[in-house]
């Protein structure tokens, strides 16, 4: 599994001021990259409280979200 955030960078405003949003993708048998799921930064708590209470390895869904706070400015 691999991740991007995507939102506006410093100095530039995003399109209709979207919120940055979390992308997660996971490599098929192929090599293929494959886009999977997009989070906000609320969805993506969401989902690591979710993933947590599923006994389920949460690291790298965390790295994003602290990157999409940073993102945010709210780092």
């Amino acid at each position: 599994m691999t991740w991007k955030v995507v939102g506006h960078e410093a100095g530039h405003e995003p399109p209709e001021k979207a919120p940055p949003k979390a992308y997660f993708y996971w490599k098929k048998k192929d090599g293929q990259l494959v886009r999977s799921a997009e989070f906000t930064q609320p969805e993506l708590e969401v989902e690591i409280e979710r993933l947590s209470g599923a006994g389920e390895d949460t690291t790298q869904f965390v790295l994003a979200l602290k990157m999409l706070a940073l993102s945010r400015g709210g780092g």
